[in-house]
């Protein structure tokens, strides 16, 4: 009579959701424990692991942030109180995790004070009342250890109007009312069996005996209690922590000798790797993966390689489709939490992806997309093209103008921000009109406003020497209106080479072009003449603070600030 004993592999099954008549709480899995196998499958799968890690780390990105956080000061300050980044990455965790996450809402006189993760394997739904609300949880430290008579602590739903609330974020799942399950559910027995293998092969590395050997006794069959003696005995001698290298039988003669026979699959090694590949990518397929490089995997099979191309497509569709449905899910979670505040904030989350690999073709704003990449976007490296040039020094002697002695300079200051210089048109300094024939809308009053080249006095470039070269003979340079140097800029043939693909290179926001060292510098003339037409006298104080003529003139000094060359500036006069 022979007897064999093998282990069975048993197949995974749907977890379970048990009402007991006897418990106010229901149960989720076999033994109430299918977040505990969620979790060891986490801790103990090395491709489970590095996949919801790598996701985890995307849905949080550089943190959640507001579109209008500057408009709403006083609410964002409030939300960043509330609501902790260290929270926030455990709240993504049990959720991309255990298909749930728990958040628990704490008030003080109706309004929310305290925002914090609760751990979701840690609670069980209460049984639905007679319309079908599930209207609280129950806490207990580890189910799994729960036993009847411990204490469960109740603790109300959201909405409730308790002090101590639990928001629970979940996805609908059809026929599934109490829990919801993982979005990687279909994968999760590989797994399993990952864990199995690396758990086997660990043991077959350190054990120099396993299941791969056959001892087989042929000196008669012994009783049943003896069979399992004898099993036990070589259970212990050959299969402890490291086993033992030497077997040592005894037999009364050669025919009843002790055998021990190989019982391993032929190219096993072969075996294994197929096995622990086929794991990997089948667990990759229900975390929904496009590209193992986008969770921190380098893939040895069919990977992406280096087509720049495949991998910035497969991040976009992994982007759109994995990420931002669980990022819109807690923000919607947020949302509802701040109402109760009356917080009403545009949130996003800062994306943790460079500007190449993400998909801004359907953003808002180019703002927009710059906050959620945390990132200027690169649009066009600004240069002066040569037909452009030629044009404007062909046409700069119907430009420039050599202020006469009739206006005093009373403020002169090197242009720190061009982009800003634009709105001095809206300043109102008088009335009347500057009655020169070549007045500039930037004149007020009796006040004119011009500008002038100024920087290197050794220029090298063909622009910048005939500018330079022109200030030659004048006493303060030779002056342009706004208007004469905006003339100027739209003199350029060439389309699309402004700020943003703008129709103008701009000569007063980039000057010469890229690391030119040549800025504009803003003067402000006073006419010496009152309004009945007499000239003024001179000032007798050097303090102008102090002069009639300049008294009530608003200042556009900028103090401290010395004129900025696009070669000092942050992007070398580069459009960002």
């Amino acid at each position: 009579m022979n007897s064999l004993e093998v282990i069975q592999l048993e197949a995974y099954q749907t977890p379970e959701v048990i009402e007991d008549a006897k418990k106010d709480y229901v149960a989720f899995g076999s033994g109430n424990s299918f977040y505990d196998e969620l979790i060891d499958v986490y801790l103990n799968s090395p491709t489970s692991h590095s996949t919801i890690t790598g996701i985890v780390n995307q849905i949080v990105g550089k943190g959640i942030h507001a579109h209008n956080a500057s408009k709403k000061p006083d609410e964002f300050a409030q939300f960043r109180s509330l609501f902790k980044a260290n929270d926030l990455k455990k709240i993504a965790l049990d959720y991309k995790l255990l298909g749930e996450a728990a958040i628990q809402v704490s008030y003080l006189q109706k309004k929310v004070v305290k925002v914090s993760h609760f751990n979701r394997e840690t609670l069980r739904a209460e049984k639905c009342d007679d319309k079908g609300a599930i209207n609280a949880y129950y806490y207990h430290p580890k189910w799994k250890d729960y036993k009847d008579g411990d204490k469960l602590t109740r603790i109300p739903v959201f909405g409730s109007g308790a002090k101590n609330e639990i928001y629970i974020i979940r996805r609908h799942i059809p026929s599934m009312h109490y829990y919801s399950v993982p979005d990687y559910i279909g994968s999760l027995n590989y797994g399993k069996l990952e864990c199995s293998i690396s758990e086997f092969l660990v043991n077959e590395v350190e054990n120099s005996f396993s299941g791969s050997k056959l001892v087989s006794f042929a000196n008669g069959t012994p009783t049943v209690e003896g069979m399992r003696r004898i099993k036990q005995e070589i259970t212990d001698k050959l299969t402890g922590v490291h086993g033992e290298k030497v077997i040592v039988s005894f037999s009364d003669s050669v025919e009843n000798k002790t055998t021990i026979e190989d019982i391993n699959p032929p190219n096993s090694a072969e075996v294994y790797q197929y096995i622990s590949e086929e794991c990997s990518r089948k667990l990759m397929i229900g975390h929904r993966i496009t590209s193992p490089l986008l969770v921190g995997i380098r893939d040895t099979g069919n990977s992406l390689g280096n087509n720049a191309e495949e991998i910035q497509n497969a991040h976009n569709l992994f982007e759109n489709l994995v990420i931002k449905p669980y990022q819109n899910d807690i923000i919607d979670a947020i949302d509802d939490i701040l109402a109760v505040n009356g917080i009403s904030l545009d949130l996003y989350v800062q994306t943790l992806t460079p500007i190449e690999f993400t998909d801004t073709d359907n953003a808002i704003t180019k703002e927009q997309v710059e906050e959620e990449t945390g990132q200027e976007l690169s649009t066009h490296k600004p240069d002066l093209s040569v037909e452009h040039e030629n044009l404007m020094i062909e046409k700069l002697s119907e430009f420039g103008e050599d202020i006469s002695d009739e206006w005093e300079l009373i403020e002169e200051t090197a242009v720190t921000n061009p982009e800003h210089e634009y709105s001095l048109s809206k300043i109102d300094m008088f009335a009347n009109t500057a009655d020169a024939d070549t007045k500039s809308k930037e004149d007020k009053g009796l006040y004119k406003l011009r500008y002038v080249y100024a920087g290197n006095p050794n220029p090298q470039r063909k622009f910048c020497v005939e500018m330079m070269s022109r200030n030659a003979g004048t006493k303060h340079g030779l002056l342009y209106r706004l208007e004469d140097i905006n003339a100027l800029s739209a003199l350029d043939p060439n389309k699309g080479l402004g700020k943003g693909g703008s129709d103008n290179y701009d000569i007063f926001l980039y000057c010469g072009g890229v690391n030119c060292r040549h800025f504009w510098k803003r003067m402000i003339f006073f006419r010496k003449r009152d309004t009945q037409g007499k000239f003024l006298e001179p000032s007798s104080t050097d303090d102008l603070e102090n002069d009639k003529r300049v008294a009530n003139v608003p200042s556009l000094k900028q103090k401290g600030l010395e004129g900025t060359p696009p070669a000092d500036r942050p992007n070398k006069g580069r459009a960002s």
